[in-house]
């Protein structure tokens, strides 16, 4: 890749440029479990922690395909489980607990993301990210890449509780580029540790692909991107940044 025939990056946002340590049923029980003692509500520990457990897998089975499933239809899952335990109130005060529960998170940044991204902005390319969300939208991951110093690198988001669709689905892409003032999509890389999302949905578009492998080193189906990397760090040398 040339640095004069690229003129932006967007970049995958889970296990690309932040991590997330296990344990964020324990963050929204420890929260639930409060609005619980204070209204006094009906529900015990067990039924507690198996409502919030179930969230993680079904998630991933709908995300698997393609279906949309963030906090809405999550806390309409959970409010079901919960029957007549709680009532129109309390689901609401649930609900702004299940919000506030997302910013606070186990949410590390992946090694050297705000130095590459640095890099690459101060080269003259604009920077986006194309993210898939689950029970922590858009609007929550923005705080965490900005407590880590990467926003401010970002020119613009394409998160997709707020396209309303998955990668690999083209939509989520045009809607980056078109965040980043970009027509041709041949002048965009994208990077991401994924095949099927990542890989598939950008070179579908027309944009280069770069894998990263650093955290999670996909194996499965799906043709292998033009640039597989270890280290985020060698992402501007794949460039021609230096």
């Amino acid at each position: 890749m040339s640095v004069l025939t690229v003129r932006a990056v967007t970049f995958d946002l889970w296990n690309t440029l932040l991590v997330s340590a296990p344990g964020a049923v324990e963050v929204r029980s420890r929260f639930w479990r409060q609005v619980i003692r204070d209204r006094g509500l009906d529900i015990d520990d067990d039924l507690l922690h198996a409502t919030l457990s179930m969230l993680p897998a079904r998630f991933d089975d709908e995300w698997r395909a393609g279906r949309q499933y963030g906090p809405t239809r999550a806390l309409e899952e959970c409010f079901a489980a919960f029957g007549d335990r709680a009532a129109s109130a309390d689901r609401d005060v649930l609900e702004v607990a299940f919000d506030a529960a997302s910013y606070e998170l186990a949410v590390a940044p992946v090694d050297d993301a705000a130095a590459v991204l640095t890099i690459v902005a101060d080269a003259g390319l604009v920077v986006g990210i194309i993210s898939d969300t689950s029970l922590a939208t858009g609007r929550h991951l923005r705080t965490y890449l900005d407590r880590h110093d990467i926003l401010r690198h970002v020119t613009s988001a394409a998160f997709s509780d707020e396209v309303g669709v998955y990668k690999p689905d083209p939509a989520i892409f045009e809607a980056a580029m078109a965040g980043l003032d970009i027509d041709d999509p041949s002048t965009v890389v994208h990077v991401g540790d994924l095949r099927r999302t990542d890989v598939a949905g950008a070179r579908a578009l027309g944009m280069a692909t770069v894998r990263f492998r650093g955290v999670v080193d996909d194996d499965g189906p799906g043709d292998e991107a033009d640039h597989v990397i270890g280290r985020l760090a060698d992402l501007p040398g794949r460039l021609g940044l230096g």
